[in-house]
């Protein structure tokens, strides 16, 4: 069962928020507020709307069931894994789960991908260093550092000639796949 007060209550507590400085914003009792968290007391829909504003959270998140695994990834450098393939090192920005939506990856290349690509979803190149001419379908793109490109990954899209080398570059996609590490080795 979802417990709204608890709900208030960790969030104030992550706000580092006493029940005193809460009452005083919202211009209710402590008392009150102290039934709200307790779930003795349901507040109304413009109070809660209030707290949420306060706490700065939607109010839905009152809402969430605790016993729901939340979907998250969180890696410090030393964590993310490495994918070697061919002349490519990928990062993985994301622990990789059967529960994840889109796939994220730092890829350092240090030479021209001559592979051509069409697979499902849609993607996102981000130039971190270097130059990256891709085609993408009839469509010639030159992206340089601090450059983006988002395109419908169905279409055939493969590296231009002439490419500056070396090069890093984020890339996301969705849904993730390993389209891209069919002979690689994993390291942390």
């Amino acid at each position: 069962m979802i417990e709204v007060g608890e709900s208030i209550r960790a969030i104030r507590k992550r706000r580092n928020l006493t029940t005193t400085q809460l009452a005083q914003q919202l211009e209710l009792s402590n008392g009150y507020i102290s039934l709200i968290e307790r779930d003795i007391v349901s507040p109304s829909l413009a109070t809660l709307k209030r707290i949420a504003q306060i706490l700065n959270v939607p109010v839905e998140s009152f809402f969430l069931d605790p016993d729901s695994e939340v979907v998250y990834s969180h890696l410090k450098m030393d964590e993310q894994k490495f994918l070697h393939s061919e002349n490519k090192n990928w990062r993985l920005l994301i622990n990789p789960s059967p529960k994840d939506r889109i796939g994220a990856y730092c890829v350092d290349m240090s030479d021209l991908d001559k592979k051509v690509y069409s697979h499902e979803g849609v993607e996102l190149l981000y130039v971190l260093e270097g130059e990256s001419p891709i085609n993408v379908g009839k469509e010639d793109y030159h992206l340089k550092a601090g450059d983006a490109l988002y395109f419908d990954a169905s279409i055939l899209h493969w590296d231009a000639k002439d490419v500056e080398l070396p090069r890093k570059l984020i890339v996301v996609v969705t849904p993730p796949a390993e389209f891209h590490f069919n002979s690689t080795n994993i390291s942390n």
